[in-house]
């Protein structure tokens, strides 16, 4: 009788190494779950201060600075994710009050904030927070705040200039 050489492995064996990656899968999991948040929570910061660049570069018009300024009375942008940028679509002005601004420089100032901004407005990476549209508030004097929102009237998550606590 012949003796049969067996070249493979054991059912024991494949269930050993089973085990040893789950094991291994389980303790790298939580990690790579948070190093993928961070990579979001960077991905928004990077879009807000994206959109607050493009916002002062239009403000550079001495027309567009005094729209956004309101006269004295400050105004904001809401700038909603994921939609095309050119004449100024996917961009909201509003004045203090909350109310549309319009003016001769309304359009104008939405082309050229949508072509700072570029081809898209970026999208919101980080869901946990349950944000909706990129706000941008500009005070009377002209500084510049941008976060995100909820309720696309008032900026919840501010991230430029600076970080609020979710996202630090």
């Amino acid at each position: 009788m012949k003796k049969m050489n067996n070249k493979g492995f054991s059912l024991v064996e494949l269930i050993i190494v089973i085990a040893i990656m789950a094991i291994l899968a389980g303790a790298i999991a939580p990690a790579l779950i948070r190093y993928i948040d961070k990579s979001r929570i960077s991905n928004d910061v990077s879009s807000c201060k994206t959109i607050k660049t493009a916002v002062e570069t239009a403000m550079a018009n001495e027309k567009t600075y005094e729209l956004l300024t309101n006269s004295g009375k400050g105004s904001t942008i809401v700038v909603s994710p994921d939609t095309e940028t050119s004449g100024g679509g996917g961009i909201t002005l509003l004045g203090s009050g909350g109310a549309a601004l319009s003016g001769s420089g309304d359009a104008a100032a939405k082309t050229e904030i949508g072509a700072n901004i570029g081809e898209k407005t970026p999208k919101i990476k980080y869901k946990k927070l349950d944000a909706k549209a990129f706000v941008v508030e500009i005070t009377p004097g002209g500084t510049v705040k941008v976060g995100m929102s909820t309720d696309s009237k008032a900026i919840k998550y501010e991230v430029a200039p600076e970080l609020c606590e979710q996202y630090q």
